[in-house]
């Protein structure tokens, strides 16, 4: 790619000339590059990798706010964004498996420490708990809430079925409760949310697993 200052043939030049040279502008930068023809690959690989990231799309647009605000924070300040990386790192570690067993619900930001354990149990009908065994604090920190986001088992390279749903319990044992799910197999996916002592947030790597409900 050639940047340019005043490219050939007009000051304001864009497109393609002769299938040749494409004239465009990136975040407000004029430059000139060989053309290229797009290629469209069609793979069973390649397939499975666009249905995979499909399907993590629609995830985030359904996705409650406490999952989507540890994907932000780590991505503050960084050349990417929350949605970038939820996708991306999910992409890397579902394509071609049977299942969402592999899933990242936090990549974890600004250093919080994990749970210890995170034990998933039924709860009764449509009902699982999630029951957190924590760390000791580091001085001056403190444990604002454990998160956990639960969604339907299914195959990573298909549509995404059902819907999204976060708990959270604010007060020790620790212990986020869902209620009305449909009967089958869940992922959940946990993760604590810490207080520093200076009033900002970290968020700790999640643990995920699977529960079945009744």
């Amino acid at each position: 790619m050639a940047k340019t200052t005043a490219p050939l043939l007009s000051l304001g030049s864009s497109g393609t000339i002769g299938k040749t040279i494409t004239y465009a502008k990136w975040r407000g930068v004029p430059y000139a590059r060989q053309r290229v023809v797009p290629a469209n690959p069609q793979s069973t690989q390649q397939t499975v990798i666009r249905s995979t990231f499909a399907l993590l799309r629609e995830m985030w647009k359904l996705a409650p706010a406490r999952l989507t605000e540890v994907w932000n924070s780590f991505a503050s300040g960084r050349p990417f964004t929350g949605m970038n990386k939820f996708v991306g790192e999910n992409v890397r570690v579902l394509k071609y498996e049977p299942d969402m067993a592999n899933f990242i619900g936090s990549p974890g930001a600004k250093g919080g420490l994990p749970p210890d354990s995170v034990v998933l149990a039924s709860a009764g009908a449509g009902a699982l708990t999630a029951t957190f065994t924590v760390p000791a604090a580091p001085v001056g920190w403190a444990i604002v809430e454990a998160v956990s986001v639960v969604f339907l088992d299914q195959a990573p390279d298909g549509i995404f079925d059902g819907v999204i749903t976060s708990a959270f319990d604010a007060v020790a044992p620790y212990v986020p409760t869902f209620a009305g799910l449909a009967a089958g197999d869940y992922i959940v996916a946990s993760w604590l949310k810490w207080e520093k002592p200076d009033g900002s947030f970290a968020y700790s790597v999640g643990l995920t697993g699977t529960q079945t409900v009744a």
